[in-house]
């Protein structure tokens, strides 16, 4: 996670199919990202019992406001390719036959562009960020220890595997009776 941080070359994502939980958060560290027309985001930590990572419950806010990063990150519902470009989470829908060319091209743009000058301008528009990011992700981490090994994680797990929807009001009964 720290070394896709600290990465001072231009990143080009291109993205196709489901990108769920850490598929959806890391692209908030790329600088282009073109989703297939077919892609499916999707940030379900809550609904697992646990919290955001790679930084995302800073970067996501930080990219498109805190209102917007609510919806996606406390409901946790998918969203597609074109509420990605709205919200400011992608560059560009294209065709999914067409997503590896459009990123190539991108990349190829870039390398021809003067080295030095391109990663100097990321790492100045990174900058004021990058010690938040990092510091969101310690955090998130120590949290994310906490919350995997609770009894609404159990729960969520569980109802996972056995392919159902899982009920955390269980656990408020077990903890009003103990």
């Amino acid at each position: 996670m720290k070394a896709l941080v600290d990465f001072d070359k231009p990143l080009v994502a291109a993205v196709h199919g489901a990108a769920i939980g850490g598929g959806t958060t890391m692209l908030t560290h790329c600088d282009f990202i073109y989703a297939g027309e077919s892609t499916r985001f999707q940030m379900p930590f809550i609904n697992l019992a646990v919290v955001p990572e790679f930084g995302s419950s800073c970067s996501v806010p930080a990219r498109i406001g805190h209102l917007r990063a609510a919806e996606l990150i406390l409901l946790g519902a998918p969203f597609d390719a074109r509420r990605a470009v709205e919200l400011g989470l992608a560059t560009e829908v294209v065709a999914d036959n067409d997503l590896r060319a459009k990123a190539t091209d991108t990349a190829r743009k870039l390398a021809a562009k003067p080295a030095a000058a391109l990663q100097a301008s990321k790492r100045l528009m990174k900058q004021p960020f990058r010690e938040q990011i990092k510091a969101a992700m310690k955090a998130e981490n120590e949290e994310f220890s906490t919350q995997v090994r609770s009894e609404d994680a159990r729960e969520a797990f569980t109802a996972f595997v056995e392919k159902r929807k899982p009920d955390f009001t269980r656990n408020i009964k077990s903890q009003a009776t103990a």
